[in-house]
């Protein structure tokens, strides 16, 4: 029996992607198809490398969670489409393989990265899970290891590769497809070279993955504490009993596992569930 791969996909750090009128903008229909072909591209390393059951979840927040072009993307794989998900890691469990976090971003205050921010751009400032700063890759990484599932394979730019060894240590497979100048600039692979690697990492990153160890949270209580920008924005949780307030704008939740505290954070209750 082959390999089993969960990828999970955000849009930022995807081939040719450098502005937020791809992400959610005037040009975002272009940048669709650039993660498409991205997609296609991860499904096709994996296949090469003998996995023969791949779910892919559309993680990118616009759109409602539709954010593939359906009749372009590859045959051969399982796709989650649409929103809201009754988990934050919904179809990932303990039977697969590893994970890949492909199209995937630095955290916000990464110096020259790509559209950098943690969650949202426009509202959280900082988020610490057991007082280690992380963004969404660590928010990924440590909810999967919970099902004890290693990352095998991150894409996006080259800010976003650094903060993955740096997370996940040298195991870890990185194709990086555009090196990041501004928030909003970069060098980019051609769209033939990007997919190329991409292809040839995501064999690598399965081959490898027997080897790797899943990201695990210490024993114990989870806490994640996330800084938004204004007091303004945290109004929803002040009558909570569920979370915790530090400031007029810091929330904390504390839950009893790193998955758990996620899906608190992102207002779902439920276990994941493979199809």
């Amino acid at each position: 029996m082959g390999a089993k791969v969960y990828i999970t996909t955000d849009l930022e750090g995807a081939s040719g992607v450098t502005q937020e009128s791809q992400s959610f903008g005037e040009r975002y229909e272009s940048a669709r198809l650039q993660l498409t072909r991205d997609v296609n591209a991860v499904v096709l390393g994996a296949q090469d490398a003998g996995a023969d059951h791949i779910l892919v979840s559309d993680g990118h927040g616009h759109n409602a969670g539709y954010n593939f072009v359906y009749e372009e993307l590859a045959n051969g794989a399982l796709y989650e489409l649409g929103a809201p998900r009754p988990c934050y890691i919904a179809g990932l469990t303990s039977s697969f393989t590893c994970a890949f976090a492909v199209a995937y971003h630095a955290m916000a205050g990464t110096k020259g990265a790509i559209m950098d921010h943690t969650q949202s751009s426009r509202a959280i400032v900082h988020m610490w899970l057991n007082d280690q700063e992380i963004g969404e890759l660590g928010m990924f990484a440590y909810a999967a290891g919970h099902v004890n599932v290693p990352v095998a394979l991150v894409t996006g730019d080259d800010k976003t590769a650094e903060e993955a060894k740096a997370l996940l240590g040298e195991q870890v497979v990185t194709a990086v497809v555009k090196y990041g100048a501004k928030r909003t600039s970069a060098f980019c692979l051609a769209p033939g070279d990007a997919r190329a690697l991409i292809r040839e990492k995501a064999a690598e990153a399965v081959r490898l993955a027997p080897n790797m160890k899943p990201l695990k949270a210490p024993e114990g209580e989870c806490v994640l504490r996330v800084e938004y920008l204004r007091s303004e924005m945290c109004e929803g949780f002040w009558a909570r009993t569920d979370v915790e307030m530090v400031d007029a704008r810091t929330v904390i939740f504390r839950r009893k596992n790193a998955l758990d505290v996620m899906n608190a954070y992102c207002g779902l209750h439920y276990p994941p569930v493979a199809p």
